[in-house]
């Protein structure tokens, strides 16, 4: 009996030193596939071994700034703890040390995703690029007649070029400027000029209820009716109008006799600071004025091919790594993103984290035409504009500079940041897709940005 009671004890012992070694290494083995650094580069949307809500990080590369392994370590348990929210939503991002070029994190970097206003980013910086800082917009009064004993002796034609800050005041401006140059009295007609951009008055892609700016050149006050405007003012300074107000477009030939002159760096502001959609868009289409080519909508087209030029450039010119040239040996993919416009209102934009990521460097590395401007422009954590309620009392506060972007479903945020242990720049791409709260996906992006920052 002693015998096989000592048996029987003896087997449930093994049972439990073989049940604890298994627990053991199950957990381990989980440890190691959640929280090791993967080799760089291993990390793509569209690697079909990974399950909807996996995270696997991508290690920092050797020789970097230092402080990198910690820090995926931490974002590796950041994201961890949100496996929740991500098991059903996206989440892409990028981030680089442009202090040494280090990638120090990658997460579905080269996951096509939908921007929202971050696509502001894209527009500012190809602005800056192709127009330059001191690019102005200018709202002119122009004609071929001549003026004889205070009259002028033919049409007077007013060209917009879509000033979205174009004010009352301002059109008044023009209207004492006209004065001043003699004019008292105009023998002919008020001509509108439109001819800046396509008919277009709404993007391509935009949702029928959202609260859309009119793409007009002619704007006062945000909305359509510069004409009507300067017909007002024209009678307000004592200037005789004839022979009323009718459309068409300035000879070549013309001079200037008004104008105002907008600066883009002042339209900026607005842009990203408040987010403004109708700033942003006037930006884009700044871009195609030069280089227009008459059909169905040649200005949205022209300014599409001239931003995607400045990605290419952006691709070819900086030497951040490459999530795909790191993994399989290629060349890096440039045409995984799609512009529909300037503002991100459209349903058919779609931007990568490694895309920003790659025009921020860009910026950086034109410092005073590019990187300046932008920067001033870009909302500061817990300071102003859209981020002025965001990350108050931390490390990022005062620090982060970054433009949020925020639809239906969609948050995301793009921008830089100083690491205070460092003294590195950084540059970020974080976009959320797919949210049932965007609060959830802003509350994540706030907590990566404080570890960034420290």
């Amino acid at each position: 009996m002693k015998r096989q009671t000592y048996f029987l004890l003896a087997i449930v012992l093994l049972t439990f030193v073989a049940c604890g070694t298994y627990r053991n290494a199950k957990r381990a083995a989980h440890e190691e596939h959640n929280l090791s650094p993967l080799r760089e580069g291993t990390v793509t949307s569209d690697d079909s071994s990974l399950s909807s809500g996996q995270i696997l990080p991508v290690s920092p590369q050797q020789g970097g700034a230092g402080g990198g392994s910690s820090l995926s370590l931490r974002l590796d348990s950041l994201l961890l703890t949100a496996d929740t929210l991500l098991q059903m939503t996206q989440l892409g991002m990028h981030i680089v040390d442009l202090t040494t070029g280090e990638l120090l994190y990658a997460h579905h970097a080269r996951q096509r995703m939908r921007p929202a206003s971050t696509e502001k980013v894209v527009t500012a910086i190809a602005a800056l690029d192709v127009l330059g800082p001191s690019y102005t917009l200018d709202t002119q009064l122009l004609t071929c007649a001549a003026v004889s004993g205070h009259v002028l002796q033919g049409d007077l034609y007013v060209k917009g070029v879509m000033d979205p800050l174009l004010s009352v005041a301002d059109v008044r401006a023009l209207a004492t400027q006209l004065k001043a140059a003699g004019v008292s009295r105009i023998n002919g007609r008020l001509v509108a000029d439109a001819s800046f951009k396509d008919d277009d008055e709404f993007g391509w892609g935009w949702c029928w209820d959202d609260e859309n700016p009119t793409l007009s050149p002619l704007l006062c006050g945000g909305k359509p009716g510069l004409a009507a405007q300067l017909r007002t003012a024209l009678g307000r300074a004592g200037i005789t109008l004839t022979k009323g107000v009718t459309t068409g477009t300035a000879p070549a030939s013309s001079r200037c006799l008004a104008a105002i002159r907008r600066p883009l760096t002042e339209v900026l502001m607005p842009m990203m600071k408040e987010s403004d959609n109708l700033c942003a868009e006037a930006v884009f289409y700044q871009m195609g004025r030069e280089k227009l080519a008459r059909g169905k909508h040649y200005s949205r087209k022209q300014v599409i091919s001239i931003i995607n030029g400045v990605i290419e450039n952006a691709y070819t010119s900086t030497s951040l790594p490459s999530l795909m040239e790191e993994a399989r040996g290629g060349s890096s993919s440039i045409s995984s993103f799609t512009i529909a416009d300037g503002s991100g209102l459209s349903l058919y934009n779609y931007q990568t984290p490694e895309t920003f990521t790659r025009l921020l460097s860009y910026a950086l590395s034109r410092q005073d035409s590019i990187f300046t401007p932008l920067l001033t422009a870009l909302p500061i954590a817990a300071v102003d504009g859209t981020l002025k309620n965001r990350m108050a009392d931390t490390p990022a506060a005062a620090n982060v500079r970054a433009k949020t972007g925020s639809v239906s479903a969609v948050s995301t945020l793009v921008g830089y940041t100083t690491q205070r242990s460092t003294n590195h720049l950084i540059a970020f791409a974080i976009m959320n897709n797919g949210l049932p709260r965007m609060a959830e996906g802003r509350a994540l992006q706030d907590k990566i940005c404080m570890i960034l920052s420290e």
